[in-house]
């Protein structure tokens, strides 16, 4: 038995979590970290709600791990510096991940895949943010969608059994490396703003909502849509859970996660 990384990027959960469940059923003892990625952080304004999110999503995650008796440390810098450094002082054989499909995630991630793969480090990547990934969706002949209805057909066609299979991490958490809670850095020190007093939606998901969703959804007057945009986006919820429900209630709303999908893809 060895130690491994697992690196939460837009998976801020442990429920439902495919790379993490993957990590701790290695027969490895899993460290979590987070990295505030100061490449994405240095260009955005200093009030920026999505780091504020992030950040109150990390403590949450954070304390999670702690019940279990593991930690989610948290750093702040370069990812690709700081995952070298923890590997060399740690001693770490693998870094499991979820994978990022946005084009700067894809480039970092391609250049530590390399820097890893010559120091015989593995880099295991699994599908989380998405149900069907672009590989999984395409013509007949290979060639990716342009067009959203032909991918919105070929996508339902391709529902089977185990589209909305939800995994189950809780009972796999006694793998945790076991350690000290460490602090985590705050707003402040990244040079965010920390006196928002921001309200930010629940991510409880509301049947009745996604039921009447495709006849309230162009009503401003009703409280009509998800609000749910923000969880998806940094993976606070499971978007397995949530298909399926949309899968069973409101095509309409499937429809918009399928557009999800779609442009990931593109």
């Amino acid at each position: 038995m060895s130690n491994v990384l697992f690196w939460h990027r837009r998976d801020l959960r442990i429920h439902d979590n495919t790379g993490l469940i993957k990590a701790l059923s290695s027969g490895n003892k899993v460290q979590p970290i987070f990295i505030f990625d100061s490449n994405i952080l240095h260009k955005l304004p200093k009030n920026d709600q999505r780091v504020v999110f992030i950040h109150q999503e990390v403590m949450a995650l954070k304390k999670c791990f702690q019940e279990h008796g593991g930690d989610l440390k948290v750093y702040h810098g370069d990812p690709k510096q700081i995952i070298l450094t923890l590997i060399a002082e740690g001693g770490y054989t693998a870094l499991y991940t979820n994978r990022d499909y946005e084009p700067y995630a894809r480039d970092r991630d391609n250049n530590l895949y390399t820097e890893l793969q010559n120091k015989s480090v593995a880099f295991v990547g699994t599908k989380d943010h998405v149900i069907f990934e672009k590989e999984e969706i395409v013509k007949d002949d290979g060639k990716p969608y342009t067009v959203y209805s032909p991918y919105a057909k070929k996508w339902k066609a391709k529902l089977n059994s185990s589209s909305f299979q939800v995994v189950s991490v809780e009972k796999e958490l006694n793998a945790l490396v076991q350690c000290t809670p460490s602090p985590i850095i705050s707003l402040n020190e990244m040079g965010f703003n920390s006196d928002n007093k921001t309200y930010f939606p629940s991510r409880e998901v509301a049947n009745d909502c996604i039921k009447n969703y495709g006849k309230l959804r162009d009503y401003p007057s009703e409280n009509g849509t998800s609000r749910l945009s923000i969880h998806l986006r940094f993976g606070t919820i499971s978007i397995r859970e949530l298909a399926e429900l949309a899968h069973k209630t409101s095509e309409t709303f499937l429809n918009e996660l399928i557009w999800r999908d779609f442009y990931q893809m593109i």
